[in-house]
């Protein structure tokens, strides 16, 4: 048997999820749906009808950031928390589905359902690339800021749906998870900046300033860990995506957001890899 037919196929807990959270969707009441979808729809089309007349990217991408990373956690936070809080953890037990196909049974629904989050945003995107008339160029910053976007939600996806086996509690798995992210985007920064600034001296500030210069080497920046805090972090990976495109001498800046995203999607599978062993030992499953 297949990895896809044995998680996807033969999976029904994966058709469960990617079918069931559609439906709960379409089963909400008329006017509540009209309330949450026609102030989107409304902004959507005047956005769109913006960026055919002129760029909208920085708006288009600071939207697209705030929508995905905040709603990832939300898809995630009660996959597991539910099966505890209403005592249906015990019938997935005894199922004949192995550890691997009850985490990624909820874990791929996510994906899909990322990649559908994902779908309205590329017309703006792309008529904006058209407006600032950058060619194949533009076109490799786009892909890198929605690959730096897709697997920073990818991995908050994996961490939130880890916390929720954990925790086993819905609201404290949200709470942890958004807290979290909060903490690594803004605060874990600014303490490491305070940090460095107290007790390494000015030039490690500077050195993030002056972030390609010459001194810089193709793989200096992926391995020295004084900068890790800051060039890991997704919002200052997506703009220096920009920000060392508009350097044309910077021979260092190709690898630049392709390997954060490696590296956001390799703790990924890090917190799966860990959760189907967890799931295994707890249920005495095989793999």
């Amino acid at each position: 048997m297949t990895a896809w037919q044995k998680w996807v196929g033969q999976n029904p807990l994966f058709h469960y999820h990617l079918l069931g959270q559609a439906r709960w969707l379409l089963r909400r009441p008329l006017h509540q749906l009209l309330l949450i979808a026609l102030p989107m729809v409304i902004i959507y089309f005047w956005l769109l009808s913006k960026a055919s007349q002129e760029s909208v990217h920085a708006l288009a991408v600071s939207l697209e950031c705030v929508v995905v990373w905040l709603l990832a956690p939300l898809m995630t936070h009660s996959l597991f928390a539910a099966e505890f809080e209403k005592a249906t953890w015990d019938m997935l037990v005894i199922t004949r589905l192995s550890a691997s196909q009850i985490v990624m049974g909820k874990f791929l629904p996510q994906l899909v359902l990322l990649a559908m989050l994902l779908l309205p945003f590329q017309p703006l995107l792309l008529l904006s690339l058209l407006q600032e008339h950058k060619g194949l160029s533009g076109f490799w910053e786009l892909f890198k800021a929605q690959w730096v976007i897709v697997s920073w939600a990818v991995l908050l996806i994996a961490a939130t749906l880890w916390l929720s086996f954990r925790l086993r509690r819905g609201m404290t798995t949200a709470a942890v998870a958004f807290v979290g992210q909060i903490f690594v985007l803004f605060i874990l920064p600014t303490l490491w900046l305070i940090f460095t600034a107290l007790f390494f001296g000015e030039e490690i500030v500077q050195g993030v300033v002056e972030f390609g210069e010459e001194k810089w080497t193709v793989w200096g920046w992926m391995v020295d860990l004084r900068y890790a805090v800051w060039f890991y972090n997704p919002i200052i990976a997506l703009a220096g995506v920009y920000a060392l495109a508009e350097t044309t001498n910077l021979q260092s800046a190709w690898l630049w957001g392709l390997w954060q995203g490696f590296v956001y999607l390799l703790l990924a599978g890090g917190f799966i890899a860990v959760l189907i062993r967890t799931v295994a030992k707890a249920t005495r499953k095989p793999i």
